[in-house]
């Protein structure tokens, strides 16, 4: 018995130890800049969220939101506003571009839509942005910041929450947003710092890209204006 033991014990003593290994692979976030440290309060939880706070401005919960919804409106505005700055250029009765689409009101024109005169004067172009706003607004207005930001409704005809993934949604929204947000500043930039249009400045600068630039054609001021 003795002997059996000390047989059983030699065997489990000669056996090889095999231990268990658990490999752990961390996720690599994507970042606004290579090897900068991310904000713990930047949490992914807001779409299109890359940790970019280098002044730490969203520490504060509060901040964090507001700025949120700040950017989401200016993105849709700058959205927006560079479609109608293209369409402008593209329409051959508004030779004068963007800067000058606006003043229709000036020399008592008639305002157009797609080329077609719009029988309204200026208050009644006033008067019905008055009303939309009011209607948007409104929207802007509940304590949920949630639907403040994405009210739904009227507002989505389309129904696209449903039929497509929301969260991917908002992310491209915000993406695409920041993206027009400086197209904006630069076509606004060049509009003022050497005039023409964006097509036309672009069409300059693919023709002569040496001397056709920010640098050349004086644009930095503005841009740093813009800030």
């Amino acid at each position: 018995m003795a002997f059996s033991m000390r047989a059983a014990a030699s065997r489990a003593a000669a056996a090889p130890c095999r231990a268990s290994r658990v490999a752990c692979r961390a996720e690599v976030r994507p970042s606004w800049a290579p090897g900068v440290e991310i904000p713990a309060y930047l949490d992914r939880s807001l779409p299109g969220d890359y940790g970019c706070d280098p002044f730490g401005l969203a520490k504060e919960p509060q901040n964090l939101a507001r700025y949120s919804e700040a950017e989401l409106m200016h993105a849709r505005w700058a959205m927006l506003a560079w479609a109608g700055m293209i369409a402008v250029e593209l329409e051959p009765n508004a030779p004068g571009g963007w800067k000058e689409a606006a003043l229709w009101f000036r020399d008592g024109a008639a305002p157009t839509y797609v080329g077609e005169s719009v029988p309204l004067t200026l208050g009644s172009v006033v008067g019905v942005q008055v009303v939309t706003m009011a209607i948007s607004e409104r929207k802007r207005a509940q304590s949920d910041a949630e639907l403040r930001k994405y009210p739904g409704g009227r507002f989505d005809p389309l129904n696209l929450a449903e039929k497509l993934n929301i969260d991917d949604m908002k992310t491209k929204e915000i993406a695409n947003g920041r993206v027009a947000m400086l197209a904006v500043w630069g076509c606004v930039a060049q509009g003022f710092a050497i005039g023409g249009t964006p097509l036309s400045n672009l069409g300059d600068h693919l023709a002569d890209p040496g001397h056709a630039n920010l640098v050349g054609n004086g644009g930095i001021p503005w841009l740093l204006y813009g800030l």
